[in-house]
């Protein structure tokens, strides 16, 4: 099973946005899908709520608002028949609570804006990642809400290079994404020209997850660890 995980603890760094747009784009792609939210607001599950029918089903596990009828333990475990799970975790996050469900993750990736608050607070998390997760290897950046501003490459490379891990990605700062939200789809689904770039931006992080997928079958998560992340 493909366990994406997507964190950072800086509020408004498109934590969201990047997991409602896999889930989306592995959903079309034929994988079962779940999509689980551990951040109280629940911006993922008003996405999920909102879905179309005629859209590629994506699996939803609320960690905040289970069912009175099933114990806790029981409603945050993902559904056995999941391929990719993905989770959208909440801003500042206790790492100490959530690195055992770290531990477990195929791949996680970390969205930043290109402004110095948001690379201070980068550059904090990927140290304290790395205490927590010494032998941890799948670690990427995103780079979030970028404009068309000379020296944006020579600014991603040398983010890279100073922590040590890749840009996978690059995305724009359009309202093409605000728009799929809207309508509880991703830009992978999105008709017109207009969202190509976007589409390709999406499936170019989906793709270096992918690379990463294990070829072992479905794992039950310890109830525990899910439990413990959703109050970081």
């Amino acid at each position: 099973m493909l366990r994406i995980v997507v964190i950072n603890p800086k509020g408004g760094c498109g934590k969201t946005t990047i997991s409602t747009n896999l889930a989306s784009y592995f959903g079309n792609q034929g994988d079962v899908t779940t999509l689980m939210d551990l951040d109280p607001q629940g911006a993922s599950v008003f996405w999920s709520h909102s879905r179309p029918e005629q859209a590629p089903f994506v699996q939803l596990v609320d960690a905040h608002n289970c069912s009175h009828n099933v114990t806790r333990s029981w409603a945050i475990q993902p559904p056995r028949n999941t391929e990719v799970l993905i989770l959208d975790t909440p801003a500042r996050p206790d790492l100490t609570s959530l690195s055992p469900l770290l531990r477990e993750a195929t791949a996680i990736l970390l969205p930043v804006l290109l402004n110095e608050f948001d690379l201070h607070a980068i550059a904090n998390t990927v140290q304290q990642l790395r205490r927590a997760l010494p032998s941890h290897k799948n670690m990427a950046l995103i780079i979030n809400r970028a404009t068309k501003t000379s020296g944006i490459r020579h600014k991603t490379d040398k983010l890279s290079k100073e922590l040590g891990l890749p840009v996978i990605a690059t995305l724009r700062d359009t309202r093409n994404y605000v728009q799929a939200a809207a309508s509880g789809l991703g830009v992978c689904e999105m008709k017109g020209a207009h969202y190509m770039r976007d589409k390709s931006d999406m499936a170019q992080i989906a793709q270096w997850c992918d690379k990463k997928r294990p070829n072992d079958t479905f794992q039950r998560l310890n109830p525990d660890t899910i439990a413990l992340a959703s109050t970081a």
